[in-house]
């Protein structure tokens, strides 16, 4: 009773409610080689399609560990999967320029190639594929940047970003292409890359040298002009009206050309250089057209040639994926809080080859409304900011250069920080001025697929499942295993004591080898030693990969641990996975190893469980062995099943003793808690009948000095018919049977 000096009343709590915990054991674990996904870490899968979505499809190098997975997930829906890989092998595609590299996985990412990390190269848009793999070449990635900003005199944003009529006059010259202004404000009402009009000829910005002064891209078509008013039009990289661009255009039928022509009094030498990059869409004459490459200013191509010839033609032009959004972007609200514009941007990753797809350029992903500034969110407190919101929502890309400045923020004229910094009030994002500078665009290139694993990447794999305490599983699958690789299996399975191995013999062993798969596939067990903690099957099995249209043959562990974990969700653990109520194995083409009676005989007094084809029956799991060579209850995969299901729970219930003291009531608890959970696996036919012994006969004084406990737990468990004697007795009529049988 808690200390008191007055009366009064306390009350206590003791709780005898504990109970032994439900387990489960149908987690399995698989470490293979696949096309995609994180290398070296584990990742969970619950269905065939999730696989592929994390994984991919597989191709000539990757079918066996793909389907050995994918054939468990036939059966359950708990797979703990990692990728291996030949880590001297395997690459990120990065940007052109960038290198190809190897990012394993997010935590390797985040600890040398966040923000603050290393950078992969110094040029803007710099990304890399999400994972190693060739897969990774067929990726693209498009910027837009937002509508470019017009100040007005006084620095003042005008509403709507609009055209606007530009302060003073202006005067433009031949020969050098220069413009003097009278009175204007060049600093902070244009920038490199506008586009201008003065006096009916189009021009763009090529430099500005000062309020006053600067150069336009071309001379006039028609002579000197002399100082007039001068109109800026709004700047979208998203895409631009016929007004905008500089010129006319003329096209040809069944030519992708498009050349610069001169209309009267319109500057027209052309500007496709400045206006145009590969990739944009190009719209003349009512016809939509990409381009596939600018020649120069005056000439250009498109991917498909035109269907009618125009001369003097009005032209726009548009992003290439602005399909893929609703709007142009302009600014976050984020932003727009701090009093700062522009900082939007689109990005799209783009199933350029249409590895992913099946269609060439074809958008995968769409990341609509970004901020280039650093911090900023959406109104759900959500991360705006671009490199943020990629790197943690894209399944295809990692953003793989911080340091860069690229396109200028500008106040005032002034250039800031840039890309990837928190916007001051009146800032306002600005362009380097050349053709598609709020555009950037980036194939990936470099990827390699580190595929043709080795045995030592194999077991770097499985050693992720070594620790009981980060990952819990009850199966685990060698998959195409050569005897090292089930080895490690095995060596991983006795170390935890909570799972079992699940292990086939070498393709050739059993493949194109008639008449001697019986000795191949014993040389092979017997490579093994003896364990209860691991079960080989016969073989392999020929199935249909309906992802390349071609039949495959494929390891049966992936079944056989499927088969048990179906069986555990079905019935329980420690019922045999084997036979025809249980153990069906689907999906089977043929065997390529069918063994009849006495090669069933052969294997299984090796402890081997034949897989067997019966006519008009289909293919059967016959046998539930483990490899534990002595004659044992534990020569069963379901006995020993059945003690690894008791010995993690009811240890696992043990761990609220801890550091209690070693005395009768704590005893008590004890069997009170496990007495009742063995009748509750026995009701259910794991066992026929348990005794727990826990008192001061096995916790003497000498156990309670060393700080120990010990419970006995004596348990009988249930066998699995293996054999049955059926015995015909033919008698005479008018015997009395009683007679016979008694």
């Amino acid at each position: 009773m808690a200390f008191q000096i007055s009366p009064g009343v306390n009350t206590s709590e003791i709780d005898l409610t504990t109970v032994v915990p439900g387990i489960s054991s149908i987690d399995a674990g698989f470490a293979g080689a696949f096309r995609w996904g994180p290398i070296n870490d584990v990742t969970l899968i619950d269905s065939e399609s999730l696989l592929v979505e994390r994984f991919q499809k597989p191709d000539a190098n990757t079918y066996a560990s793909f389907f050995t997975a994918a054939n468990f997930l036939n059966y359950s829906n708990k797979l703990h999967l990692v990728r291996c890989a030949n880590t001297d092998g395997a690459k990120n595609a990065a940007s052109t320029g960038g290198g190809a590299i190897l990012v394993a996985n997010s935590s390797v990412y985040y600890n040398t190639l966040d923000e603050g990390g290393a950078s992969v190269s110094d040029s803007k848009g710099n990304f890399m594929a999400k994972w190693a793999g060739d897969l990774g070449n067929s990726l693209k990635v498009s910027i837009c940047g937002p509508t470019r900003a017009n100040l007005a005199s006084g620095n003042t944003v005008v509403a709507g970003n609009s055209d606007v009529t530009l302060t003073g006059t202006v005067a433009v010259h031949v020969s050098d292409k220069s413009m003097t202004g009278t009175n204007t404000l060049f600093g902070t009402e244009l920038k490199v890359g506008d586009v201008i009009k003065v006096s009916g000829n189009t021009f763009v910005v090529a430099t500005l040298t000062s309020n006053t002064a600067g150069t336009v891209h071309a001379n006039p078509a028609t002579g000197a002009i002399s100082a007039t008013s001068c109109v800026r039009y709004k700047r979208s990289a998203f895409g631009e009206p016929e007004k905008n661009m500089v010129g006319t255009v003329a096209i040809t039928a069944n030519s992708k050309v498009i050349t610069a022509t001169v209309a009267s009094g319109e500057q027209g030498s052309g500007a496709f250089n400045k206006q145009y990059v590969a990739g944009d869409i190009v719209k003349i004459n009512g016809e939509e057209r990409k381009v596939s490459a600018v020649t120069n200013s005056s000439s250009m191509t498109t991917t498909l040639a035109f269907t009618n010839t125009a001369t003097a033609q009005a032209h726009s032009r548009t992003w290439e994926y602005a399909g893929l959004f609703d709007k142009e972007p302009v600014t976050t609200q984020s932003s727009a809080d701090k009093g700062a514009l522009y900082d939007e941007i689109h990005v799209a990753v783009i199933d350029e080859d249409g590895e992913w797809t099946g269609t060439l350029d074809q958008g995968i992903e769409v990341y609509a409304g970004l901020s280039v500034a650093k911090g900023a969110k959406y109104e759900d407190g959500s991360k705006a900011y671009y490199v943020d919101a990629l790197n943690r929502r894209s399944k295809y890309i990692w953003w793989a250069d911080h340091n860069s400045k690229g396109d200028a923020l500008t106040t005032a004229g002034a250039a800031v920080s840039a890309w990837g910094t928190t916007p001051a009030a009146g800032i306002v994002y600005g362009s380097s001025g050349t053709a598609g500078s709020l555009i950037s665009t980036t194939s990936l290139s470099g990827g390699v697929d580190g595929t043709d694993v080795s045995d030592g990447d194999k077991i770097a794999g499985l050693q992720k499942f070594k620790n009981t305490e980060e990952v819990e599983i009850g199966l685990l699958m060698a998959g195409q295993a050569s005897q090292t690789v089930a080895l490690e299996c095995i060596s991983i399975a006795e170390l935890r004591k909570d799972c079992v191995a699940f292990i086939s013999p070498e393709q050739a062993d059993v493949v194109n080898n008639e008449g001697s798969e019986v000795d191949a596939v014993i040389d092979y067990r017997n490579g093994l030693g003896t364990t209860s903690y691991a079960t080989l099957d016969s073989g392999y099995k020929y199935q249909y990969d309906r992802y390349n249209d071609v039949y495959r043959y494929v390891p049966l562990n992936g079944d056989i641990a499927g088969i048990a974990a179906a069986t555990e969700a079905n019935r329980d653990a420690w019922f045999s996975p084997a036979g025809f109520s249980r153990g069906a194995v689907r999906n089977v083409i043929k065997l390529p190893f069918n063994p009849r009676q006495s090669q069933r005989d052969m294997l299984y007094k090796n402890n081997i469980n034949p897989v067997v084809t019966f006519m008009g029956e289909g293919t059967i799991l016959f046998g539930d062995k483990t490899l534990l060579a002595k004659p044992s209850a534990f020569d069963r995969i379901n006995i020993r099943r059945l003690f690894i299901i008791l010995e993690k729970a009811i240890s696992r219930f043990a761990r609220a003793s801890l550091f209690e003291f070693n005395d009768a009531f704590t005893r008590a608890q004890f069997v009170g808690a496990v007495e009742p959970f063995l009748r509750g696996v026995q009701g259910r036919d794991g066992i026929t009948d348990f005794v727990v012994v826990c008192d001061d006969s096995n916790n003497t004084g000498d156990v309670i000095d060393r700080n120990e406990f010990v419970g006995d737990i004596y348990v009988k468990p249930n066998r699995a018919i293996n054999f049955i004697q059926l015995n015909f007795v033919a008698v005479r009529s008018g015997v009395d049977f009683s007679e016979i049988t008694g």
